[in-house]
């Protein structure tokens, strides 16, 4: 199980009652599993801001809710969660294993929200009737995008009980970014040798597989180059099978997940994400922080990060040879690449996870009155 890490301490219950600028700091519960994903900076970056905002959160589930349902470590999480709950006025939970046991620890008795990071993918009639079911409950729902949304209303959640609040980046994390010849030497690699990254979960929808043939055609021209794949999840086995099949194989470094991702998108010279879907575009956004070129697949999530030829380039989806064809273009043109990094990085302060919080603590308003 990985683990959920944090960059500042959690508020206790009867620290909760500070006052900052002669407000008083109202509590918020955030509800949350072990995670190593996106979900994760979007919790780091709720606790970090809402102080600003006259709220004072407290972490609670990483402890105590699993990665996967059981009767009976799911009924502990609800008789602990009903316990970490006495005294917040609200609570503010994230993802679906939280969901699942916020809606059966509160059902509509409690004033809660719940976050949806995730694209709802799954055709399975028990898993949509189950992401139903937890919509029953929250005051509020939310979606880090409308993507996310679509596929909430898809599965058949009402589209009117959906808000969309946009999950973002702290880009205060990637304003004292490492040297690249530092990083370069520590992993082990040539300053001139081409290195392409993916970032994100192995899942199938994230289109990692596609990075892999297309580096087929980048050897093609660049013998020496490195993909680069950082990140974990139930697509492992099958993407470390395909590499092992692949022209080059040792060319191909798994990272795992890498808490200080930034040393990463210093290094390398392009981020490919070649998803054939996505719900927010994480990686996007925080190599676009990094001043990292992208070559990502033409499809809406990309499009609303990335102008074509402007910011960053586009691909069709499902399409190695155009994701090669795009990458050689920037590995080999360092001054289309520069320039499309640049301008690119003038757009980032759209990103950023403030923005968030800002369009949050409205709905905190809400639930508390």
């Amino acid at each position: 199980m990985s683990s959920l890490l944090l960059e500042r301490p959690t508020l206790l219950p009867d620290e909760l009652s500070e006052f900052d600028g002669g407000r008083e700091r109202t509590p918020v519960l955030i509800v949350v599993r072990p995670s190593s994903s996106g979900m994760l900076r979007h919790v780091q970056g709720l606790i970090k801001y809402l102080p600003e905002f006259g709220y004072a959160p407290t972490l609670t589930g990483p402890e105590f809710i699993r990665d996967r349902a059981g009767l009976i470590t799911d009924s502990r999480a609800v008789r602990l969660l009903r316990e970490r709950a006495i005294g917040f006025p609200l609570a503010h939970c994230h993802g679906v294993r939280a969901g699942w046991v916020c809606a059966w620890a509160f059902r509509n008795h409690y004033p809660w929200l719940w976050t949806v990071h995730h694209l709802l993918q799954s055709k399975s009639a028990i898993v949509r009737a189950l992401w139903r079911w937890i919509a029953r409950y929250p005051r509020v729902i939310t979606a880090v995008s409308e993507q996310v949304k679509a596929g909430l209303a898809q599965g058949g959640v009402p589209a009117t009980r959906i808000q969309v609040v946009p999950g973002g980046i702290d880009l205060e994390r990637f304003e004292k970014l490492p040297r690249r010849e530092v990083m370069r030497e520590q992993f082990l690699v040539p300053q001139d040798r081409p290195i392409l990254l993916c970032v994100g979960r192995f899942v199938y929808h994230k289109g990692f597989d596609l990075a892999i043939h297309a580096m087929e055609r980048i050897w093609e021209q660049l013998p020496d180059a490195d993909l680069w794949l950082a990140g974990d999840g139930p697509d492992n086995t099958r993407l470390v099978k395909l590499v092992a099949k692949c022209r080059r194989p040792h060319h191909v470094r798994f990272f795992g997940y890498w808490s200080a991702v930034e040393e990463l998108y210093t290094a390398a010279d392009v981020l490919l994400a070649p998803a054939r879907d996505a719900g927010l575009g994480l990686s996007t956004m925080e190599a676009i922080a990094c001043g990292l070129p992208v070559v990502a697949t033409d499809i809406p999530a990309m499009r609303r990060l990335i102008e074509p030829e402007h910011t960053g380039l586009l691909v069709p989806p499902e399409n190695p040879d155009a994701l090669a064809q795009a990458a050689l273009k920037l590995l080999q043109d360092k001054a289309l690449a520069q320039r499309l990094s640049q301008n690119a990085l003038r757009t980032a302060d759209r990103f950023h996870i403030r923005h968030t919080v800002e369009q949050t603590v409205p709905l905190y308003r809400q639930l508390h009155g």
